[in-house]
């Protein structure tokens, strides 16, 4: 598999990602049990989940740039599909287990060092913040990257709330704030989330990307000069970055010709993010027909 600049690139940030968060749990889980916080073991309990997402979008991804073989023709582009799914998944159930511990802390009487979760957490938003800027600008690109990207913020805005937390505690000594902050966090992401889900569950069940307005590509085929008409057009994801389409026109005869092809090909092309096109070309004389693969 020989991967290209920018797909190494990408590759590159999983792995800091990945071991960036995985050197952060053990330091929650250890400040966490010194200083008595549940904040910070929860958390790192939460973090634990958002590394195996980032694990999930990496192997996706992986196996996204892997060539196609016999068996799988197209190759193994969709798993980054599958990725974003069980990502979006994964942001749920994260979304659950903060909204249930905030409501168990309501009330509760801690005794937490409030400047050991502090600092703790301080160094969390550093390193999720870190990470998610590296996937930041390939977020729109790629769903998959953007289920990855989603998780880092979910953990820095987390942290953030347990930086609050640790503060109030620390000078008020008001431990509802933290199951309070953990709350409006949970609705924030899950409010994010769900475009995920959704978009991530439309591409695996091949509804046409929202990138491509379909009324205008049948539009642009049905004004091509020499297309007396169309059927069987079908728009699919390959991948979460990859459209593909295929299209049976019903052609005038002296529009049967390969350069006739690569001309509708190219309009189409130029005016939609399709990277991989069939298009069968027709006589109205269905016993004659023409076919080029593109």
């Amino acid at each position: 598999m020989v991967m290209s600049e920018d797909s190494f690139a990408v590759n590159k940030k999983f792995i800091i990602g990945i071991v960036l968060n995985s050197i952060f749990i053990v330091i929650e889980l250890v400040f966490g049990y010194h200083a008595k916080s549940l904040a910070l073991i929860a958390d790192a309990t939460h973090n634990i989940g958002d590394v195996f997402g980032l694990l999930i979008a990496w192997l996706g991804f992986y196996l996204s740039q892997k060539k196609a073989s016999d068996e799988y023709t197209y190759g193994y582009k969709n798993a980054t599909v599958i990725a974003a799914f069980v990502n979006a998944l994964i942001l749920f159930v994260a979304v659950g287990e903060i909204s249930w511990e905030a409501i168990k802390r309501f009330g509760a009487e801690q005794n937490i060092d409030g400047s050991v979760v502090m600092w703790v957490a301080f160094i969390g938003i550093l390193i999720n913040g870190i990470t998610a800027y590296f996937f930041f600008h390939d977020r729109k690109k790629d769903i998959n990257i953007q289920g990855a990207f989603l998780h880092m913020v979910l953990d820095a805005l987390v942290s953030a709330g347990v930086v609050a937390g640790g503060f109030f505690m620390l000078l008020k000594g008001w431990y509802w704030v933290d199951p309070f902050i953990s709350l409006l966090v949970a609705f924030a992401v899950l409010w994010g989330s769900w475009g995920l889900f959704k978009d991530s569950l439309n591409l695996m069940l091949l509804a046409v990307p929202t990138s491509i307005d379909l009324k205008s590509l049948k539009k642009l085929v049905e004004e091509s000069k020499g297309v007396i008409m169309y059927h069987h057009l079908h728009v699919w994801p390959m991948s979460t970055t990859e459209v593909a389409l295929s299209v049976h026109l019903v052609v005038e005869s002296e529009k049967l010709s390969y350069g006739f092809l690569r001309e509708i090909e190219k309009k189409i092309k130029e005016n939609f993010p399709i990277s991989h096109t069939t298009i069968q070309l027709e006589l109205e004389d269905k016993s004659i027909k023409g076919t080029f693969f593109s």
